[in-house]
Parts: C-alpha cells; structure tokens; sequence
C-alpha cells in the first residue's frame, strides 16, 4: 500500500476512514482508492495553479505588450505632430523670405533711380532693373539681407548685398560714424549724436558706410585685384520709409572662412571625438559614415595667408599692381574690419585647386597717406590690437593674423589675461599651441603678422616676399582638398518663378497656411440664411439615421434625429463619399485661379521673351551692316587685310545664326506655352460641361422619383427656411411614432394581450415610419 505523502495538504484520508470504520469497514483497497483519490486532488490543484500562473503571465505580457503599442503610437502621433509644426515653422520662415525677396525685387523693377556699374570693371555685368531675378537667400546681416541673383540675359551669377535700416531702433549701433578717420579723438565722441535722434544716427551710419563703401571701390580699389572681391554694380532702392541701397559683387561659391571654421571644427565629426565647445547637429552632406580626421589642411593655410598678405600689399600700395597709372599717388586703404566672415573663397573653376581668397566688406575702411597713422574706434576685431585707438596699414595685418590664429588652433580664438574682469590690450594673449598636423614652419610664420610691438610687425608686402617660396612649395608637395560638405548651402532657395508670380499678384497660399490647418472643422450649419446647400443636402442626397438600440424595441424615446433615406444615385453623379464641402471647393477654384494666372504669365513672359528677341536681332542686323561697311572701307585702304576682314565676318554671320537660334528657341517656347494654355481653357470648357450636366442629370432623376412617389420634396432644393420647417415636420413625426412604439413595446408584457394583435400594431406603425421617411 502507498504510504502517505507528508507535503500533500490535501490528503485527508484517515480523516475518512475514521468516518468509513466507524460503519466497519476496513478493507486496504478501499483505503488504498481514498489515498488516490486525494493525490489527484493535489495535482489537480497544482496543475491549476500552473496554469492560472501562466495564464497571469501572459496577461500581464499582453498588457504590457498593449501598452508599449499605445506608447509607440502616442509618441509617432506625437512625432508626427511635431514633424508638421517644424514643417509648417519653416513655411512660415519660407514665406517670410520670400516676401522680403519680393519687395527688394519689386522695389528694384520700380525705382527710377539709374543702376550704375562700376566703370572700372571691364566689361561690365550688364545689369538693368528688369534683369535681375532672385534664386535664394545667401544670408542675414544686421542691416539687411545677401541674395544669390543672376543676370537673365547672361546667365552669370552674383551675390547682391541689400542695405536697409533695422526695423529694431532698440539695437545700439557699434560706433557712430562722425569721427571715423578722424588724425584726432574728437573732444565728445557724443556731441553729434546729441543733436540726432537714435533712428537718425543709425540711418546716417547705414548712408556713411554705404558711401564709403562704393567710395573705396571707385576711388581707390578701382580695377581691384584678383584677392579683392570686386564690385559690378550699386543702385538705391525706392522703398516708403526705407533708406535702401544694393551693391552686387561677384559671387564667391565657397562662403567665407568663418564656414570653413564651423564645417570643420564646430561640427561634430562622425567616427571621432569631439572638440570642446562643439554641439550636436545633422551630419553635413556628402561627409562620409566614418572621417578619421577632421581638420583643415595645412597647405590650404599657407593658401589663405599667402593670398591674404598679396591682397593687404595691394591695398597698402606694396603690390606690383599699384605701379600703374590709375594708382597714382592713391593713399593706403586700411580696412578695419578683416575677420572670418569678410574673407570669402571663391571657387577657381579648375581640379585641385583651392578656392581664391578675396578680401571684402569696406564699409569701415580709412584712408590714409602712406606709412601714417589715425585714430578711429573700431571694436570689430576678434582680440584688440596693442596700439589701437591709433591705427595704420599694420593693423590689418594683425587682424589677418588673428584669423589664422584661429584656423591653425581648431577654432579657438585667442584670450587675454584678465584683472577684474577686464582684458588690458597691452598684455599678450594667451597664444596656445598649434594643431599637431600643421608644421613648426608654419607655425613660427604664423607668429609674424601677431608681433605685439608695432615696429617690429612686418607689413604685408613684407610678409609676402618672405613666404610666398615657402607657400607654394608646400601647396605644390601637400595638398589635400577641402571636403565638399563644407562648402556652405543656401539658406532658402525659391522656388522657381515663385519670385515672379507673387510679384505679379500671385498668392502663397500653399505657404502661409493657419496654424491650425491640422484642426479642420466639418461640420455646417444647418441655420444659414444664403442660398447655398448644407453639407447634409448637397445633390440630393440624405443622410439616413437609424434608430439606436437592438431589434424592434430600439424606440430613442424623443431624441431629435433627422431620419432620411438615400434615393438611389443617378448614373454618373457623386454619392456621399465624393460630396465636397465648400472650403475644399473654394480651396480647388483658388488652385485653378492661381494656376490659370501662372499659364497667363508664363504666355505673357514668353510673349515678351520674343518680342525681345527680335527687338535684339533687328538690332544686331544694323550694328553688322555697320560693321560691314566700316570693314569694308577698311579693307580698300589697307587698315585690315583680307583674312581678318573674312575672320570678322564670319564671326558676324555666327552672331547672326545664334540670335535667330534664340529666336527660334522663343518662339518655339511662346508655342508650347499657347498650347499649354489652350489645353487648359479645354480642359475648363470641358469640366464645366460635365458638371453642368451631372447637374442636370441629378435633377431630372430626383424630379421623376419625386413624380412617381418614391421620394418627397428634397430639403436640398428647397429654400433654406422651407427646409428647416421640412426638417422639423419630420423630427415632429418621428419623435410620436417613437412614443407610440414604445408603448406598443410595453403592452406586451401584458398577458392580456394577444400575440397577433401586437404584430398587427407593429406592422401599422412601420408603415407610418416609411409614410415618416
């Protein structure tokens, strides 16, 4: 016999044995069948406990598994939500921008003020106020804004740099322009802004820097250097409470310095460390998943300070260049203000090769006779120079030197000791240790264009007949390209032909859209007093509302529900899905409008693109008869011979064959848009035709349903009082058919009542709730 198992709680066998001997009975088979009985029990009941714990655990894993779901949603919602608010933030921003650009256009094509090139330049960049068209935004500056532009007629490319007063009157200026080149202090630097307000100030200093500015280039810069960034052309602008003015340069593809500084060492590089101070952003373009090493290459350095150097000799009369007759006994240009971002790189346009230096921003240059010095106020370098306030062609060679301070020390700007927080000007900087990549050589010149004394620092002429050997050799035996994502984007780039458009009194409404466009609101009034169709009764179709509940006893017991039926559609006409509500109507004929009004002016542009054409080969034609007839009465007295007189000719009849090329490109552009346009007045024709008719359509079907019984008078053609009162005549009936239903309901639970009188009740009052609908 089994002996009893002590962990067995449930075991309760001699318990019943007590009960079952006490009736004699003591046979081991029945003692043995009680015991198993008992040892199921317990493993019955562990069994169950099993299960009811697996059974609890997957619950629980469910329910965490629902949660982390709901969790997961939330947050793509919430993503999601947040991906259309910055994308909206940036439409706005877009929009902001474009309407900028729109009004320094608009301002340009109405000024009536002359635009002038600078007569140095030869040849000129052919500039007029309606050739000019803006392709995006380059960046900010405190006074206004840098555009990319281009020239239609040329197709080249410059950067235009706009001038206006800041709307903020609140912004201190950095130093009022009275005593700027001034051999003396004045006595108060304040006795002439005490007589001007602070907005007067600042439009005089926005007017000096911009006349000074066009002055250095005019006067002194004249046929520039090829390390100046040079000036095309400059015009005011004519805008209501606006003192603008525009300069246009040529356009330098690489940005300025301060880019390659940010690219390089503000940008966390992938693969690598950090350097201190930088912060997290979006991978630049083109940079590949692992760089091994971030920093700017040495031989671009010697670039930079050798072209830096030959721009300072020209501007201080050192260079080769000033020998010629236009710089005579010109005084020397100290500009004041070189830092990173006024020296700009230009792309060369040749493989491997480094993007041309160009010096620029003369708004804060002095002038001064050779080797003198004046006294001015400038406040814009990066670490003050030992001997300002008074100045001479040295301290732009200081400021040079601190640039390439900072490209040599992963773009670190030097520092100053300081005694109570102030810095003296007269200690030396902390000057820290070179990158490890760059070469003693380098950093031992590096130290020339820093030297504390004035007298001994060299100047630039000096400088560069000293490392210009040194520079291109190296250049020659280590160069290693800059990376393309550090070349700069555009900050916004237009659409294409949205400048014009929006100039000519097209909308942005795909830009400028509410802040709540996320928030669409369906629903319409039923109380409207115009004679337009509720969203609920448009074409004639009604909306059915059943009564809630189940089976026949579903009564709502007074509740106001508008019951209707839906008529069978009409072959070709929209059912509910298709219904379109009056703001995504009106949205559709805006689109159409604008598209309409984008095909006219394109028509109207290729109109006048023609027209210009023609005008230029009429032109031409003339100026080539002259041409001949001067080359041929060159020809009979021997001026030219007769190979150069054949060479000019054929070089004419080239001429020729291009403009009537252009020409011919005109014309077959003003075709395809006339066929464009032609196509869309169709299309229109042809869609109006088609509603015209499924309107018609609709009525005639609605009109015959309504003849034969099958459908009341439709609310939806009914004027709008008329339909309120059908509305309510039906909620009316409705409500008392409910009421009756559910009395009939509760008469059944009397047992008085028979089985057929109830159904006959039922059946009369569904008839009266279809005479209802």
């Amino acid at each position: 016999m089994q002996a009893p198992d002590p962990t067995n709680k449930f075991d309760y066998t001699d318990k019943v044995l007590e009960i079952i001997r006490g009736q004699d009975v003591a046979d081991e088979s029945i003692v043995q069948k009680i015991r198993d009985i008992f040892v199921q029990i317990d493993a019955d009941v562990e069994a169950d406990g099993i299960n009811l714990m697996a059974e609890y655990e997957k619950a629980i894993k469910e329910e965490e598994r629902a949660e982390a779901r709901a969790e997961a949603k939330a947050k793509a919602e919430s993503a999601e939500a947040q991906e259309r608010r910055e994308e909206r933030a940036e439409r706005r921003l877009t929009h902001e921008d474009t309407e900028a650009a729109v009004e320094v256009i608009r301002a340009i094509h109405q000024t009536t003020a002359p635009l002038r090139h600078n007569k140095w330049r030869k040849p000129n960049a052919g500039f007029t106020n309606k050739n000019i068209r803006i392709i995006g935004k380059i960046g900010q500056g405190g006074f206004g804004a840098v555009y990319l532009i281009e020239n239609i007629e040329t197709k080249v490319q410059y950067a235009m740099k706009t001038q206006l007063v800041r709307e903020n009157d609140d912004v201190p200026m950095m130093s009022p322009p009275a005593w700027r080149g001034a051999e003396t202090p004045p006595v108060t630097p304040s006795s002439e802004a005490s007589k001007r307000s602070a907005k007067a100030m600042k439009e005089r200093h926005l007017m000096t820097k911009r006349f000074n500015e066009t002055k250095c280039y005019l006067q002194y810069i004249r046929s520039s250097h090829p390390s100046i960034c040079n000036l095309e052309a400059f015009f005011d602008l004519e805008q209501p409470e606006d003192n603008g003015h525009c300069h246009i340069f040529e356009y330098c593809q690489w940005g300025t310095l301060e880019n390659i500084v940010t690219q390089y060492y503000d940008t966390p590089r992938w693969g690598s460390g950090e350097p201190e101070g930088s912060f997290w952003a979006h991978k630049p373009k083109d940079m590949p998943t692992i760089y091994k090493h971030a920093a700017i290459p040495e031989a671009f350095i010697w670039h930079v300070y050798m072209q830096t150097m030959e721009a300072l000799s020209f501007l201080h009369g050192d260079h080769e260049l000033n020998k010629k007759p236009e710089f005579h006994s010109r005084n020397q240009v100290i500009c004041l203000d070189i830092k990173l971002d006024n020296i700009f790189l230009k792309d060369p346009g040749k493989p491997n090769t480094y993007p041309i230096v160009k010096i620029g921003d003369f708004g804060e240059a002095t002038y001064v006779p050779y080797g003198e010095l004046r006294w001015h106020d400038t406040g814009n370098t990066i670490c003050k120079a030992p001997e300002e306030p008074y100045l001479s062609a040295k301290y732009d060679v200081w400021c040079v030197g601190m640039s390439l301070y900072i490209l040599s020390h992963s773009g670190r700007r030097p520092k100053r000791p300081e005694v109570d927080g102030e810095q003296d000007q007269k200690d030396k900087p902390k000057w820290g240790l070179c990158d490890p990549h760059l070469s003693k050589v380098l950093a031992n010149e590096l130290e020339k264009p820093r030297e504390m004394e004035v007298e001994k620092r060299w100047t630039a002429a000096q400088i560069l007949d000293h490392i210009r050997p040194i520079a291109e050799e190296t250049i020659r035996l280590t160069y290693r390209r800059l990376q393309n994502w550090a070349r700069p984007e555009l900050q916004v780039t237009f659409e294409e032909g949205i400048i014009e458009r929006v100039e000519g009194g097209g909308a942005l409404s795909e830009i400028s859209e509410s802040s709540y466009d996320d928030d669409y609101d369906d629903s319409d009034d039923d109380d409207d007093d115009d004679g337009s169709d509720d969203g609920d009764d448009d074409g004639g179709d009604e909306i059915v509302n059943e009564p809630s509940g189940g089976g026949e006893g579903g009564a709502i017991g007074g509740v106001e529900v508008e019951v209707e039926i839906r008529p069978p559609r009409p072959p070709g006409t929209p059912d509910s899905g298709e219904k379109r509500t009056k703001e995504q109507e009106a949205k559709e004929k805006e689109a159409r409008e604008k598209e309409a009004r984008e095909q006219q002016a394109r028509v109207q542009q290729a109109i006048e693109q023609l027209a210009k054409e023609q005008q230029t080969t009429e032109h031409l034609a003339k100026e080539h008869l002259t041409q001949k007839q001067l080359a041929e009465k060159h020809l009979t007295t021997g001026r030219i011979g007769k190979k150069q007189f054949v060479r000019e000719q054929r070089l004419r009849e080239q001429q020729a064959r291009e403009q009537l090329a252009r020409v011919q490109q005109a014309t077959e552009h003003l075709a395809r848009e006339q066929q464009k346009e032609l196509e869309r007045q169709q299309e229109e024709e042809l869609k109006r035709q088609r509603e015209v008719q499924l309107r018609r359509q609709r009525e005639e079907e609605l009109k015959r349903r309504r003849e034969e019984g099958q459908v009341p008078e439709s609310p939806s053609l009914a004027p709008p009082q008329k339909r309120r009162l059908i509305r309510y005549k039906k909620h009316r009936a409705y409500r008392d058919w409910s009421m009756a239903f559910e009395s009939v309901h509760l008469q059944t639970l009397k047992p008085d009542i028979s089985f057929n009188e109830i159904l006959t009740t039922k059946i009369f009052l569904f008839s009266e709730l279809s005479t209802i609908k």
